[in-house]
């Protein structure tokens, strides 16, 4: 989202560009979301983009991220870069 910032000029459309492609097994906490955040039959009041995202990590994160495979994986640093640059890195150099 970063990179397109400009295509979204505030946060409630940045929020609801991301409610947009929630689907599936989240399509409940959606619609929730969207009725609490409903203050008339035509106006919808998102919050902050913090306060968004803080919900989504109240439902959706891990209980336990810390203990959690793949959180590790990610987290792991050599030296003070983290392994995603240099797996960015070598595919950039492989190629």
């Amino acid at each position: 989202m970063l990179a397109y910032k400009h295509s979204f000029p505030d946060e409630h459309t940045s929020i609801m560009f991301m409610l947009y492609y929630i689907d599936k097994k989240a399509l409940v906490w959606k619609i929730e979301f969207m009725v609490a955040h409903t203050v008339s039959e035509q106006r919808i009041h998102l919050g902050t983009m913090e306060n968004f995202l803080v919900a989504l990590d109240l439902v959706f994160q891990l209980f336990n991220i810390e203990e959690d495979p793949l959180w590790q994986l990610h987290a792991l640093k050599q030296l003070s870069r983290p392994v995603d640059k240099y797996i960015s890195e070598f595919r950039v150099f492989a190629i």
